[in-house]
């Protein structure tokens, strides 16, 4: 058995995808949707020694090795787990997750039966060719593109209603805000796409890359998936983090629907709610209570004795905003009042927007051009009148 160049760089990668699952469960265990990850790149490093063990044909001689083979169907069930415990913070496992593991329950009885029952001919067994693909490898690609596709759709999905949701609870995104995680998905989605044309080929005769270039595709969104989950752990992990991500899940439920269908049991008479909104904008006025860049809507309804689901509801019917929006718009006033005060035109402009509440130089940037239609320093040479000499 020889290693050439390709065999070296596969060996050296799966020895990477171990350490990481093996760093991030030692390290970063106390995140419970880390275990998922960590079982993700293990997964990963068990397909990558399948396509060791395929190249230099030890399967000829050992063919239940190539059980491996399936952890591919089990890949991606860990990305939409690891996703769903990420933003649902559930601290437990639930036996009903191990129905996303029946395809590769399936796959691998299967196999056991084809490899059982030919005994004569293993040479075909992990053969990629255009002509002599066995049946159970042309069910493994659908079956790997199908689940592929449909639990990075869940993920998304899963993904962009938190990061849409968000907005209602917390005043400052940045920290939690999913982005990372749905490029990263998207990711994924491409390596499977580019699975899906080689086999496409490889179907009609032409074997494109010997699946190279989805191998590529995947090594990108493995590794992605695997540091970018590694670098976030300490934030998600944070009691502070990890209490405004739950508030989002139980707010979440009451704001799927239009408002006029989503608060109508709430119970909140016309009446009390217009005394919450005076009370409310009192708050924000008199308190400056937006100052506070970490400020959620659990903490501001605490402040009121209002509940968050009550709070909410004035905000979006009576003001019609979000509550990210309704107090980043306080924030916005006052830095456009400091910029337009002669005595406080020594003062940097970031220095102002970080004692309004933002801490986030690109978010505070993005939101002043978006009411303005100017940058801070544009509107601040615009405004601000000079002493006269």
């Amino acid at each position: 058995m020889e290693f050439n160049l390709p065999n070296i760089i596969v060996i050296i990668a799966a020895a990477q995808g171990l350490l990481l699952a093996i760093l991030i469960i030692q390290k970063h265990r106390a995140l419970f949707a880390n275990r998922y990850l960590a079982l993700l790149m293990l997964s990963y490093t068990g397909i990558l020694i399948h396509l060791l063990l395929q190249d230099t044909g030890i399967y000829v001689s050992l063919p239940y090795f190539f059980l491996i083979s399936g952890l591919s169907l089990a890949a991606l069930p860990f990305h939409f787990l690891y996703t769903k415990h990420l933003v649902r913070r559930s601290q437990r496992f639930d036996s009903n997750e191990l129905f996303h593991f029946i395809p590769f329950g399936i796959y691998e009885i299967i196999l056991i039966v084809v490899i059982y029952t030919s005994q004569s001919d293993l040479s075909l067994v992990g053969v990629v060719s255009a002509t002599d693909t066995p049946p159970i490898l042309r069910l493994y690609n659908v079956a790997v593109i199908v689940q592929g596709m449909a639990y990075l759709g869940l993920s998304t999905r899963m993904i962009n209603r938190f990061n849409l949701h968000i907005k209602d609870v917390v005043s400052s995104v940045e920290k939690i805000q999913l982005i990372w995680l749905r490029n990263i998905t998207f990711t994924g989605f491409a390596a499977i796409s580019v699975f899906l044309i080689e086999d496409l080929f490889l179907m009609n005769g032409i074997n494109l890359s010997n699946f190279i270039f989805s191998s590529v595709g995947f090594a990108l969104y493995v590794y992605g998936m695997g540091y970018g989950g590694l670098l976030k752990s300490e934030i998600f992990a944070d009691p502070v983090v990890e209490k405004t991500m739950q508030a989002v899940e139980e707010i979440e439920h009451t704001i799927e629907e239009e408002s006029a269908v989503k608060y109508e049991r709430s119970g909140l008479t016309d009446e009390t709610a217009e005394q919450h909104l005076r009370a409310l904008l009192r708050l924000m006025e008199q308190k400056k209570i937006y100052r506070n860049s970490a400020l959620t809507l659990t903490e501001l309804s605490a402040e009121l004795s209002v509940s968050p689901h009550n709070l909410s509801e004035v905000i979006n019917t009576k003001l019609r905003k979000n509550f990210y929006d309704f107090v980043n718009g306080y924030r916005l006033d006052e830095v456009k009042k400091d910029l337009a005060d002669p005595s406080k035109q020594h003062l940097k402009i970031l220095s102002l927007a970080f004692d309004a509440g933002f801490n986030s130089k690109a978010t505070f940037n993005t939101l002043f051009k978006e009411q303005t239609g100017t940058t801070p320093s544009e509107y601040r040479k615009t405004v601000l009148v000079s002493p006269a000499s």
